[in-house]
């Protein structure tokens, strides 16, 4: 899972700015435009087109140099996530502040997105760079998908038990980075604003209650019992136990002083962080039961209009639902063909798959757990550090190579293991890319092949290498604001999926397992699109469950309430997956024997994240360059 302070710090802080800003310089860039127009009059024409075109780039780097500018300024935790020097980005001292969640007017949200989109028309095209072009085309794209996103902001919920607010904003604070002393008091400023800002979340939700949109009553039971679990033991709270770590690197004058932070945070945590959060268990508490609906979204007035908006918004798909739904059944009707064909000619394989599966005990490393192993040369059976450092070695032939970096594995808290994804990537700034961090929740019981399995699509070739890549591209900022998680989520479980191929096993055993995952991530996503496309019932989704050998009732009560309570979440990795997969086989077909897959990979995350309808409509020109390359330029590093 990869979790982007930037799309979770815009979910903490909505205030309805995305997008919104540089009007009044992109107009004056307009007027200068003219000016120069009339000034160039008498040039030579190749000379005048020059001086237009390098005008044209200057006003639209500007334009989203603007748009950038205000939207990491609107709120604290996204500024200090996505910048570690903003005074670079002429951003001097700007207020400390978690900002208001508030849903805004559909209406004036329309009426302002468009006022960007037409800006944004209003560019030359033709007179712009490739790279201004690319993030035009991406600008464009998700501009439009979020004028049709606009009308439903109140379905969002913002308070899910995994992905909510609530789970993530104490993690986004645990990693505060702290450079200076400002740091710290800015961010003990910030722990003092959080009764506030859940107050407003509370305002949210209660505008979602009287619209019908409330929150089911399980699912209501399930945030109160994470946030009681967070607060269950304040003094020893992980906020106050980590802090004095992550400031002794600080140029204290004193340690008088020292012990002057660590009592101020703890009286921060203690009068703001866990009253924040009681706030928030009873503010909950009291609109518990005035949700109207127990299953999927489709149940709502304009539910399906939502979970179509959803998917174009936040994984990027332009296809339509049942389109969607075919393509699933299709890849998944692939991986179980290759699954029997594996079975038909090596029935074996299937014990030997069974013994992969040694659970890691808790506090050893995988290398004292896992020498049972069947069919493996144990190269992967290491510590996880050591396991990510053989995946960045073993993943060169295929991957163009990454600049080097720091790297931290960490162990979620506690408090959190219980609600927290299996395992997270957390981006570090752009202006900052060299110190990453994974954190891997034990609480899932990992066995050696799927803590490796992991690792490799929260690290290498996954969330850490496309983080690494892509800044190593110098992107215009602007597209940092831009969430895509069916290309971010799909190319870390595309890269998860190759990983079984370095992981030293059998290769038909390999393949084995990695169509196994495969198909059981698709039975989510597809059951995701039955529960809230075509209005699956528990009993109706226990039935297409059993068709894959799922028959607990328990288990599949359980796969019901989390598919319920965070619509498209699968979406985004298996149908991210899938269409990076539809774009390969493209590549494929049409380049056929020059076809390379690292020069693919190079293709692909030099143009991403962007939605899949831009990626495949700059694959046709890669194509064309590929068919025209000599074949030694196709080998290069």
């Amino acid at each position: 899972m990869f979790v982007s302070p930037l799309e979770a710090a815009r979910r903490i802080a909505k205030n309805k700015k995305w997008l919104l800003t540089g009007c009044l310089l992109t107009a004056c860039c307009f007027v200068l435009g003219i000016l120069a127009h009339q000034a160039c009059t008498y040039l030579s024409s190749p000379a005048q087109a020059q001086l237009i075109e390098k005008q044209e780039n200057r006003a639209f780097t500007e334009f989203t140099r603007e748009i950038f500018v205000s939207e990491v300024s609107a709120n604290t935790l996204t500024l200090h996530y996505t910048l570690q020097n903003p005074t670079a980005y002429g951003i001097a001292e700007p207020a400390v502040t978690l900002g208001n969640y508030t849903p805004g007017s559909a209406k004036g949200d329309v009426s302002t997105l468009e006022n960007t989109l037409s800006q944004l028309h209003a560019f030359s095209y033709e007179d712009l760079s490739a790279e201004n072009r690319l993030t035009y085309d991406i600008l464009d794209a998700q501009l439009n998908a979020r004028i049709k996103a606009a009308p439903y902001g109140l379905y969002e919920e913002i308070l899910s038990p995994t992905t909510g607010t609530q789970a993530q904003l104490p993690v986004l604070l645990a990693e505060y980075p702290f450079q200076t002393l400002e740091d710290v008091d800015i961010y003990l400023e910030l722990l003092a604003q959080l009764p506030a800002y859940y107050e407003s979340l509370l305002v949210f939700e209660q505008e979602k209650s009287q619209a019908g949109l409330f929150m089911w009553e399980t699912t209501a039971d399930a945030v109160i019992a994470q946030c009681e679990s967070f607060i269950e033991n304040p003094e020893e709270n992980f906020l106050i136990t980590t802090f004095e770590e992550r400031i002794q690197s600080l140029p204290f004058s004193s340690v008088q002083q020292k012990l002057s932070y660590l009592e101020s945070n703890k009286n921060c945590v203690m009068q703001n962080v866990i009253p924040a959060y009681r706030l928030l268990i009873d503010g909950l508490t009291e609109l518990k039961g005035t949700g109207q609906n127990s299953q999927g979204l489709c149940y709502y007035k304009h539910g399906k209009e939502y979970y179509e908006s959803l998917i174009a918004c936040t994984i990027g798909s332009s296809r339509s639902v049942p389109d969607i739904q075919v393509l699933l059944e299709k890849r998944m009707h692939a991986d179980i063909q290759t699954i029997s064909q594996i079975l038909s000619e090596n029935p074996g394989l299937l014990q030997e798959a069974a013994a992969t599966k040694v659970v890691l005990e808790p506090q050893k490393s995988a290398a004292t757990t896992g020498s049972s192993l069947s069919g493996s040369d144990n190269t992967f059976l290491s510590t996880p550090v050591q396991m990510l450092e053989t995946l960045e070695e073993k993943i060169l032939e295929d991957f163009p190579p990454v600049p080097d970096t720091d790297y931290h594995v960490k162990q979620v808290h506690a408090s959190l293991e219980k609600y927290l994804s299996p395992a997270f990537y957390l981006t570090p700034p752009i202006d900052a890319a060299d110190s990453h961090t994974i954190y891997i929740n034990k609480a899932s019981g990992y066995d050696t092949l799927s803590l490796f399995t992991t690792l490799a699509h929260e690290g290498y070739p996954g969330h850490l290498y496309q983080s690494l890549y892509e800044t190593a591209c110098e992107p215009d900022p602007v597209r940092s604001l831009l969430y895509f998680g069916g290309y971010t989520e799909g190319w870390a479980t595309y890269a998860e999926r190759l990983s079984y191929s370095y992981s030293g096993l059998d290769k038909d055993l390999a393949l084995l397992l990695a169509a196994n995952n495969s198909v059981s991530l698709g039975i989510y996503a597809r059951a995701d699109i039955g529960i809230h496309y075509n209005g699956w019932s528990l009993e109706e989704t226990k039935a297409f469950l059993e068709k894959f050998g799922i028959n607990s009732d328990a288990i599949a009560e359980n796969i019901f309430q989390a598919i319920r309570e965070t619509p498209g979440n699968y979406l985004k990795y298996y149908l991210g997956y899938v269409e990076i997969e539809q774009l390969k086989e493209t590549a494929q077909a049409a380049l056929t024997d020059r076809f390379q897959l690292k020069e693919f990979h190079r293709f692909l995350l030099s143009t991403g994240p962007a939605p899949f309808s831009v990626l495949e409509e700059y694959m046709q020109p890669w194509i064309e360059e590929q068919h025209e390359l000599p074949d030694s330029s196709q080998t290069e590093p």
